[in-house]
């Protein structure tokens, strides 16, 4: 992985936008997509975008010295306080002045699945929300086009993303992952190719 930090982050205000987005128009519909089923099949939506709240949260936590026991406590906690558009995107400001933190980029952090560099916790914040936007966009019938830079540069830094992590969508450990679809033809997309190995049917 050879990009800049700047590029990095980047990444992650395109990532967590591209959820936002999403989320705005959710907030248009009626109340009954709330409880949508989405892609993954144990959250609805509703639970999902608890997830992306708590999510960003809790890697704030990790960036300022938090354990991974508090990350596996607070995973699944109830985040669903106030206009939720708004309690998303002050999660995320948090976040991103996490990662903006002179060192924070540079330090380890105690990732549950492997102590990783703030760097690689980017990395996998950025697959999280992208793949979570599609789960959103799709499960209450919103545009499913993922940013193609950022599909491209994590399906050009998936070994990077998840080195030295257990739980990987690239390892046989379906515990957080769907298992990958059927295999990709030579005319999947760059976003199918993405989805496939996230378990998702495009």
């Amino acid at each position: 992985m050879n990009d800049t930090d700047s590029t990095l982050l980047s990444h992650f205000d395109t990532a967590a936008e591209g959820f936002s987005d999403r989320l705005s128009r959710l907030r248009a519909m009626p109340d009954t997509r709330w409880e949508n089923a989405t892609p993954c099949t144990e959250w609805n939506v509703r639970q999902l975008v608890n997830h992306m709240i708590q999510g960003s949260r809790i890697y704030t936590s990790l960036l300022r010295g938090g354990s991974s026991a508090e990350f596996m406590a607070n995973l699944d906690h109830e985040a669903l306080d106030g206009d939720l558009v708004t309690t998303y995107r002050d999660a995320v400001a948090e976040c991103r002045a996490a990662f903006h933190a002179v060192g924070a980029l540079d330090q380890i952090v105690d990732y549950p699945f492997g102590p990783v560099p703030g760097r690689q916790l980017l990395g996998l914040y950025v697959v999280d929300a992208i793949t979570h936007t599609w789960d959103l966009a799709r499960a209450v019938q919103l545009d499913e086009r993922l940013d193609a830079h950022t599909v491209r540069w994590i399906l050009d830094n998936f070994p990077w993303i998840y080195h030295g992590v257990s739980e990987s969508p690239l390892t046989d450990s379906n515990r957080y992952y769907g298992p990958p679809t059927e295999a990709p033809t030579s005319d999947t997309s760059q976003q199918g190719r993405l989805l496939h190995t996230m378990g998702r049917k495009p």
